[in-house]
């Protein structure tokens, strides 16, 4: 699934470590205001969830940033109950934003390692251990 809009705001960073693997595990949430018709006068809000500290850093979505996002919906069910997570898969900046697309901003005001960098291009490692002892 794909939706276009403006990151409204940054949640706080989530972080642990997986009971089963004993990994080290990351996670941050976004929210998206986006329209979905085009008449639409009031905006619609999504929550929006990055896994994985080298993810969260390559993506680098701050508030205001202009962008396209394709993400995956899935489901759990603890104790009776479905509770759905929309996970972003890829991000595209567009409008004022386009520009990260090619020139990453440093976090902190500061510039880049070549360490940082060549992180955040490694894959994803496997998602064990977040989401195993529910409610979220």
């Amino acid at each position: 699934m794909e939706l276009e809009g403006k990151i409204f705001k940054v949640l706080p960073l989530q972080s642990g470590t997986s009971q089963a693997t004993g990994n080290a595990w990351m996670s941050q949430e976004y929210i998206l205001e986006y329209f979905w018709f085009p008449n639409q006068t009031q905006p619609s809000y999504i929550c929006l969830r990055v896994f994985g500290e080298d993810r969260i850093k390559r993506f680098n979505l701050q508030p205001n940033d202009e962008v396209k996002i394709r993400f995956h919906a899935d489901a759990r069910e603890y104790e009776g109950r479905w509770y759905n997570e929309l996970r972003i898969d890829s991000v595209k900046f567009v409008g004022a934003s386009a520009g990260k697309n090619e020139q990453p901003k440093p976090q902190g005001g500061q510039q880049q390692g070549t360490e940082q960098n060549q992180a955040a291009e490694q894959p994803q490692q496997q998602e064990g251990g977040e989401n195993e002892h529910l409610p979220f």
